[in-house]
C-alpha cells in the first residue's frame, strides 16, 4: 500500500511530504480520544531527535482547524506536523478499525469499549495507569507542577511516596490521564465538533526515504496505540541516534 500517494490523493495536494527523508504517519481517532492526547504527548518528547534523524512527522486526526489548535497547544505539537480531517473517510479508505460500533450513540459506544468490549487490552491498560509499570520509564519529574484544569495540586515528586526509581509509579499515569480528561471535557465542543467518530481508532507508519514500510501498527482498542505500551515509541530505537 502506498500511504503517500492514497493521503495525498485523499486530501487533494501534490505534495505534504519531504524527499529524502523518512516519515512518520500517525492516523489518530478523534481529537478527543485519549490515545490521541497522550501518543502525542510522547512524540512531543521527541520531536527534536526526529528532526535531527530526517524523520518528518505527520499526525491526522479528525476534527477541525479549532479542535486542531486546541490539541496541538495543549500536547506541545507543532501544528504545521498536524492534519484535521471533518471524518474517517481515509481511515476507512485504510482499513484502520472503526472501534465498537453499534445503532447506540457514540458516546456510549465509547463507554462499552472503556469496559473492555470489543477492546482487548484495554481494562489491562487502565490498571496500569493506577498501579505503575516497572518496564515503563516515569513521567513526571519531581519539580513538575501537577494542575488538573486550573488547580495546582501538588509537584511530581509526590509519586515518590510510591518510588522513588525511575518507572512509572503508581497512579502516575492515571493523573496523566485524568489532566488530559479535564482538558478535554472542558472544551469538549471544540475537540467534538462531530461525535460519530469517537470510537475511530488508528494506526502508525514509518516509511524509509524510498516509502518502504519499515514498520506499522494498527490499533484494535482503546488505550492500545503501540505494540508496546511500556514503551510506546520503543519501534524508533533503531532510527534514533
Amino acid at each position: 500500500m502506498n500511504y503517500k500517494n492514497i493521503i495525498n490523493e485523499f486530501l487533494g495536494r501534490e505534495r505534504i511530504f519531504l524527499d529524502k527523508r523518512k516519515t512518520l504517519i500517525v492516523f489518530m481517532g478523534s481529537f478527543a480520544d485519549f490515545d490521541s492526547f497522550e501518543y502525542s504527548q510522547q512524540l512531543s518528547n521527541q520531536l527534536k531527535k526526529l528532526s535531527k534523524n530526517s524523520i518528518d512527522l505527520i499526525l491526522i486526526g479528525i476534527g477541525n482547524e479549532k479542535s486542531k489548535e486546541y490539541f496541538c497547544r495543549f500536547n506541545k505539537i507543532d501544528i504545521k506536523n498536524v492534519v484535521a480531517l471533518r471524518n474517517a473517510d481515509l481511515h476507512q479508505k485504510l482499513n484502520l478499525n472503526a472501534g465498537f460500533v453499534s445503532p447506540l450513540p457514540a458516546m456510549i459506544n465509547l463507554l462499552i469499549m472503556c469496559a473492555g468490549i470489543n477492546s482487548r487490552g484495554t481494562i489491562k491498560e487502565v490498571l496500569r495507569g493506577y498501579f505503575g509499570d516497572k518496564d515503563a520509564k516515569s513521567l513526571f519529574d519531581f519539580d513538575d507542577d501537577i494542575n488538573i484544569g486550573s488547580l495546582f495540586l501538588f509537584k511530581g515528586k509526590m509519586f515518590d511516596v510510591f518510588s522513588k526509581e525511575q518507572n512509572l509509579r503508581p497512579f502516575e499515569l492515571a493523573t496523566r490521564r485524568l489532566m488530559n480528561m479535564i482538558e478535554i471535557l472542558s472544551n469538549w465542543n471544540i475537540y467534538v465538533p462531530d461525535s460519530s467518530f469517537l470510537t475511530q481508532r488508528g494506526g502508525t507508519i514509518l516509511l524509509s526515504e524510498k516509502d518502504e514500510v519499515l514498520y506499522e501498527f494498527i490499533s484494535e482498542s482503546l488505550l492500545g496505540y503501540s505494540s508496546n505500551m511500556s514503551s510506546p515509541l520503543s519501534f524508533l530505537d533503531d532510527f534514533l541516534n
